[in-house]
């Protein structure tokens, strides 16, 4: 008896991750459907959220590993000098960078589908919850894998940098119709309506922001030099 449910609870947590893994699967070769599947399933939060923290935790760590040998390199060039310099924020960096990354990001996936929510359901009118976009726009960020891939290429050779630039491209193109496809079917509004929602919205909200900070630095310059800029 006990031997049957230990068989049955494997069985169930291996189809679960199965489950997971052909919804990522999904998500890049056929999103309206696996979108669709998602929203009609009542698919849990914690799968994007595992998927996201994945994926920036790999990047944390590629980059904190270029970093920790960029500033070896670095120290041990200067000799002498550096050997009296402490290296144990060496052993803290990885931690520190992974940590920020994650939190940074888990930020932008909150505040670009606050906009897309608020856009797609007040201004359109759409139908929706800003929790499932939350979960859709969690899978949207698979295609990210591909800029996690050319940073890898570059830590191996320098050379490799347009191939780097090229994945990053892909990435992000594959990223904004992936949200575009998740605004559509999660707020039931067309394709363009969609766009206008998930890049074109937050694209303005962001240049605005970064405006006003630059205006307010000119200001702040204009001040300090008394009125002449």
């Amino acid at each position: 008896m006990e031997k049957t449910q230990s068989q049955t609870a494997a069985k169930g947590s291996g189809s679960v991750f199965a489950s997971f893994l052909n919804r990522i699967g999904g998500v890049f070769l056929t999103p309206d459907t696996t979108f669709n599947q998602i929203i009609s399933s009542r698919i849990g939060f914690w799968e994007p959220l595992i998927l996201i923290l994945l994926l920036i935790g790999i990047e944390g760590a590629v980059l904190a590993s270029f970093a920790i040998r960029v500033l070896s390199a670095i120290m041990g060039s200067l000799g002498p000098v550096a050997s009296s310099t402490s290296l144990g924020f060496l052993t803290v960096l990885p931690a520190m960078m992974i940590i920020m990354m994650i939190a940074s990001f888990l930020i932008l996936w909150i505040i670009v589908a606050g906009i897309a929510h608020l856009i797609a359901r007040f201004v359109f009118g759409g139908r929706g919850s800003f929790v499932q976009l939350l979960k859709l726009y969690g899978y949207s960020f698979a295609p990210y894998s591909l800029a996690i891939l050319g940073t890898v290429f570059v830590g191996i050779s320098w050379i490799t940098w347009p191939l780097a630039v090229f994945l990053n491209i892909a990435a992000t193109f594959w990223v904004v119709v992936l949200m575009t496809s998740a605004v559509k079917h999660n707020y039931d509004i067309d394709t363009g309506k969609a766009f206008i929602s998930s890049f074109v919205g937050p694209m303005l909200v962001w240049l605005i922001i970064v405006g006003i900070f630059w205006l307010w630095i000119l200001l702040l310059m204009n001040s300090f030099a008394g009125g002449v800029i």
